[in-house]
């Protein structure tokens, strides 16, 4: 059996639970990078000059781009693994020709999940379980 053969097979494709299991991690992941700002709110309090002030502005911003960057470009990661997907067990590869994730594919898929989070996941539950990211990008999630 080729490769997109087996990719193309619904055996390989990745339960809905399994990639609702791996969301919830990823923005676990995001949620925990903006929970680190609250820290920081506290400290800027006590920011006696007008440099440390900025410093603690300019953290808060880095850690909310880094928590939407994780959002739009964890499926870039090696293998096509975000921290949820590699807990799940799972990963994103391209279809119908398996082939890694890239960053420009990782933008595709979860831009869409962004702007449209519950519409675009209700397409997991059908057909391919591909979401309308997933379409957009040609990706598929996939079973390791």
């Amino acid at each position: 059996m080729s490769d997109s053969a087996l990719v193309a097979g619904s055996d390989n494709l990745a339960s809905p639970v399994k990639r609702l299991l791996g969301y919830l991690i990823d923005m676990g992941v995001a949620f925990g990078l903006l929970l680190l700002k609250t820290p920081l709110g506290y400290a800027a309090l006590y920011a006696h000059t007008a440099t440390s002030l900025m410093f603690f502005q300019y953290a808060s911003s880095a850690l909310t781009l880094l928590a939407i960057g994780y959002l739009l470009f964890c499926d870039a990661l090696p293998q096509g693994q975000s921290l949820g997907k590699r807990v799940c067990r799972t990963a994103v590869v391209g279809y119908p020709y398996p082939t890694n994730c890239t960053v420009v594919q990782s933008f595709l898929r979860n831009l869409p999940k962004l702007l449209l989070s519950v519409l675009d996941g209700m397409f997991v539950l059908m057909g391919l379980r591909r979401r309308l990211g997933d379409m957009l990008a040609k990706t598929v999630v996939i079973n390791t």
